[in-house]
C-alpha cells in the first residue's frame, strides 16, 4: 500500500537551530504517513552552534545539506527541493512541531483534488492554546493578516476553505507545479512574503490554495523575530510588502485600490515621523523595481 502513496520531500531550513530543531525532527519521525515515501531534508545555513553535529549524530535518517552561506528562507528551501524532487514538497520551519496525522491529512486532501496547488495548516502558537494561523489574506494595500490569530480554537476555523496564501512554516505544494513556477521567489531575502508571492503565482496559474484544518502544527517562532514589531522586522516586512506590490499589482484597478488604502492606513496608523521614514526607507530600497514601475511613488 505504501508504494502507492505519493512521495514527499520535507524540507527544513536551519540556522543556529540546535535548541529546537530536534523537536521538529522528532515530530516528523512520528508522522503516520508511509515512512518509505518520505525523505526529510535539512538545509543548514552555516550554523555557528551545533545544529549540524546534532543532526549528523542524532538523526542519521535525515538528508543533511550543510551550506556555507545563508540563502534566505526561499533560497534554502529551493536548494532542498531541487536536490530531492518528489511528488509533493512539504516546507516545515525548524521551530514547528507537527501533529502525527499532519502530512496524511494534507496529502489526502490534495491527492483527491488535482486543482489544489498548495495546502496549508491550522497552526497554533507553541503553547497550543491560541491559534496563529487558519489561512491568510491580503488587504488592498497587501498588508497581510492571519485568520484566527491569537484566538482560542473553538471550532470556528474547522471548515476547509480557499485563502490568498498559507503560512510557509508548515505548508505543502505539488512538486511538478513548484518546478513549473520556478520554485520560491528568492527576491524576498532573507524572509517574509516569499510564500505569499508563491501562493499568488499558484493561484494565477489556475490552482487553488487551500487551508486544511485537520492538518495541525505548533509554531514556537522564538528564533525568527516575526511579529515582534522590532524596527528590523518592520523594515523587512514593509520592504517586502512593497516588493510584492511592485511584482504583482499589474492592473490600474489593483494599483488604485492599493494607493487608496495605503493613504488611508498611513493617515490612521503611520502618520508620525518615524513611521514615515521607515516606510520611505522600505520603499526606496526596492529602487530597481521602482525605476521600472514608478506608480508606487504616488503614495
Amino acid at each position: 500500500m505504501s508504494a502507492e502513496r505519493p512521495t514527499v520531500s520535507i524540507i527544513i531550513v536551519t540556522m543556529n537551530s540546535a535548541a529546537f530543531v530536534g523537536k521538529a525532527l522528532d515530530s516528523i519521525k512520528a508522522l503516520t504517513y508511509a515512512a518509505d515515501r518520505v525523505r526529510t531534508v535539512v538545509v543548514d545555513h552555516a550554523s555557528k552552534d551545533n545544529t549540524v553535529a546534532l543532526i549528523r549524530d542524532g538523526y542519521a535518517w535525515v538528508s543533511l545539506i550543510a551550506e556555507t552561506v545563508n540563502h534566505g528562507f526561499a533560497g534554502g528551501n529551493n536548494v532542498g527541493m531541487k536536490r530531492y524532487p518528489a511528488d509533493y514538497f512539504a516546507l516545515v520551519n525548524p521551530d514547528v512541531v507537527l501533529d502525527p496525522n499532519w502530512l496524511t491529512h494534507i496529502i489526502d486532501v490534495m491527492d483527491a483534488d488535482a486543482n489544489i496547488g498548495v495546502g496549508g495548516s491550522k497552526i497554533f502558537y507553541g503553547g497550543g492554546q491560541l491559534l496563529q494561523h487558519a489561512g491568510a489574506m491580503f488587504h488592498d494595500n497587501v498588508l497581510t493578516y492571519h485568520l484566527g490569530d491569537h484566538e482560542p480554537d473553538n471550532g470556528q476555523y474547522d471548515v476547509q476553505r480557499d485563502v490568498d496564501y498559507v503560512m510557509g512554516a508548515a505548508m505543502v505544494s505539488r512538486g511538478a507545479l513548484t518546478r513549473e513556477l520556478g520554485y520560491l521567489p528568492e527576491d524576498y531575502f532573507p524572509a517574509y512574503y516569499e510564500e505569499a508571492d508563491f501562493c499568488t503565482q499558484v493561484r494565477r496559474a489556475g490552482y487553488r490554495v487551500v487551508y486544511i484544518p485537520k492538518a495541525v502544527a505548533y509554531h514556537d517562532e522564538k528564533h525568527s523575530g516575526s511579529g515582534t514589531m522590532s524596527v528590523t522586522f518592520l523594515r523587512r516586512y514593509h520592504k517586502h510588502r512593497y516588493l510584492y506590490a511592485l511584482r504583482n499589482l499589474t492592473t490600474a484597478e489593483e494599483r488604485l485600490k492599493f494607493i487608496t488604502m495605503e493613504r488611508d492606513w498611513r493617515g490612521k496608523y503611520a502618520n508620525d515621523r518615524n513611521s514615515r521614514m521607515l516606510l520611505l526607507y522600505s520603499k526606496l530600497i526596492n529602487w530597481r523595481w521602482l525605476i521600472r514601475r514608478p506608480w508606487l511613488f504616488r503614495v
